[in-house]
């Protein structure tokens, strides 16, 4: 009696024709009519026919990992001790799509199959594939299935391609910080901020706070994760939106700077697609979805963030990238405030007794600097960079300076630029504009664009500018507030303080001397000991206006 395994499949479960209850009685019937056993099922649901047999989750616990791999035989014999592949001696699908789309995986398992004595059957097809016509049959409804799988995607491409040039949700993930609504109009639906119940946009907008006042992306992780029912990741919150239990993600650093950087922060879509190369190789390209008209960005929906935020997140996003700028979380007091001589960084460690800074070159490298500078006791250091800091710039009124975004048509012009390179890519890759016809389909859409390009170019502009607001507070009433290590640390760097810990003490300089040290243009020194403060001038200068203004009244 031979031993059956059922191989089901499904791509989506709303396809009640194929529905896998169906699939597994007409394999049983089929079974017991040739006086067969089922002795198993492979069941896969929600998978595509691309994917390989032997590569589903179902059906791959049955073969080995190794079918139509040129492995050594030793590498065999493992893979196929490792599978059920013992187990049976028929594999039956209700037709053959069910096993695969694609011809070159089904003459891959049948090889497999013949070499190994054993036998693949489609119940519903109705052919005997052990005969050299069946064979033919077989081959011949192979490259049906592949090419009905390939029409598929066709069709999935385009009515994706329609939705987004519509502006309207094509279902599947939610960008963060959007939830889905239904359209007015009852046709489809679009993508909303999400201001309501779980709140993303409201996170969403945090996050980019916290990134543009200095924070890593380390650190806004953190926070993030540090209470997921109030902040719920992409995932968790599209479950509970859905009102599912939750799986317990965690956020995480690259996805969140992956997220940052997408244009979907700004009501956009970006779109990977596949495009053929001069040469004939094909190349998947992501790509923003553009309006055919103007070739700038589709606005699917509404912005989370304004552009200026954006752009101001990827820069410190970049200037976080290098280790060498943003607030890290724990660290010390003098974080990218302190540095040796040398130029490196200067780290706090735990010594015996105190706390110590030393220079970085010991953690990067394993070894001390080229100056050999000594370690300096952690709270003398402190004490003496903000000593100074406060009896310079203390009793000075904060000032905190605003962007104020000017008129600018560089991202405009650039986006124009990019679809007219699209569009000739398009045209060399010899699958669009074919023919008089598309020729000048192609001269006028080029033509339009140019005029775009230069039309946007004699715009006039504006440059972004830097406002000085005031806050009413002293540099001395802003520090008595400032409680942690980290917070003193972002204050001292956003003032421009620097410590520089010299191997020797400095010796006694001249009023000249102190001004703009070589090294340090634009600042004013204060040696003590072997440690050098340095602050910006522009301080000074304010100082002494604000002392004669004092003065004069």
């Amino acid at each position: 009696m031979k031993r059956v395994l059922g191989l089901l499949r499904l791509s989506r479960a709303s396809d009640e024709s194929t529905a896998i209850v169906r699939q597994r009685a007409a394999i049983q019937r089929w079974a017991d009519s040739k006086g067969y056993v089922v002795i198993g099922w492979a069941e896969d649901e929600g998978v595509s026919g691309g994917i390989a047999p032997w590569k589903r989750p179902g059906l791959g616990q049955w073969l080995p990992s190794t079918v139509g791999s040129d492995v050594s035989s030793v590498e065999h014999q493992l893979a196929w001790e490792a599978s059920r592949a013992s187990d049976f001696d028929v594999i039956a699908a209700w037709k053959l799509d069910r096993i695969s789309r694609r011809v070159l995986h089904v003459h891959t398992l049948m090889d497999w199959c013949e070499k190994h004595g054993k036998q693949v059957a489609t119940v519903e097809d109705g052919f005997d594939v052990t005969t050299p016509m069946g064979k033919i049959l077989f081959n011949l409804i192979a490259s049906f299935a592949e090419g009905e799988l390939e029409s598929i995607k066709a069709r999935a491409k385009s009515s994706y391609t329609h939705l987004m040039t519509e502006g309207r949700w094509r279902g599947g993930f939610v960008p963060y910080g959007y939830r889905p609504e239904k359209q007015d109009t009852g046709e489809g639906w679009r993508l909303v901020p999400d201001e309501v119940g779980t709140n993303t946009a409201a996170t969403l907008r945090e996050i980019v706070r916290r990134i543009i006042d200095g924070e890593s992306a380390n650190s806004v992780c953190r926070w993030l994760n540090e209470d997921r029912t109030k902040t719920p990741p992409p995932l968790d919150a599209q479950r509970i939106r859905a009102g599912k239990e939750v799986k317990g993600a965690l956020w995480r650093v690259g996805n969140l700077i992956k997220m940052l950087r997408s244009h979907t922060l700004l009501g956009q879509v970006e779109m990977t697609e596949e495009i053929s190369l001069p040469d004939g190789r094909k190349e998947k390209r992501t790509r923003l979805v553009r309006d055919k008209e103007s070739g700038l960005p589709l606005q699917r929906a509404e912005a989370l963030i304004s552009r200026e935020d954006w752009e101001l997140v990827s820069k410190k996003l970049n200037e976080n990238s290098n280790g060498k700028a943003g607030n890290r979380y724990g660290g010390s007091p003098l974080l990218r405030v302190a540095y040796c001589a040398c130029g490196q960084a200067l780290y706090r460690y735990m010594g015996r007794t105190y706390q110590y800074y030393r220079c970085a070159m010991r953690a990067i490298a394993g070894q001390a600097c080229d100056l050999d500078t000594k370690s300096i006791v952690a709270g003398d250091l402190e004490r003496t960079v903000e000593d100074v800091f406060l009896r310079s710039v203390g009793d000075l009124e904060i000032v905190r300076k605003v962007f104020r975004p000017g008129v600018d048509f560089t991202n405009d012009i650039a986006e124009v630029t990019q679809r007219l390179k699209e569009l000739r890519e398009d045209r060399n890759s010899g699958g669009l504009y074919i023919g008089e016809e598309g020729a000048a389909e192609f001269r006028a859409d080029y033509a339009r664009l140019e005029s775009k390009r230069a039309a946007l170019r004699a715009q006039p502009t504006r440059p972004d500018t830097w406002e000085e607001h005031p806050t009413g507070e002293t540099y001395r009433e802003r520090w008595a507030k400032l409680t942690t290590p980290e917070q003193r640390s972002k204050e001292l760097r956003e003032a421009g303080v620097k410590a520089v810990v010299h191997v020797a003490k400095l010796p006694p300089m001249t009023a000249a001397q102190l001004m703009s040290p070589e090294g340090h243009e634009g600042m004013w020194q204060t040696p003590i000991g072997r440690v050098q403060v340095l602050i910006p001038m522009d301080f000074k200068k304010r100082i002494r206006n604000m002392t004669a203004i004092h003065s004069e009244s």
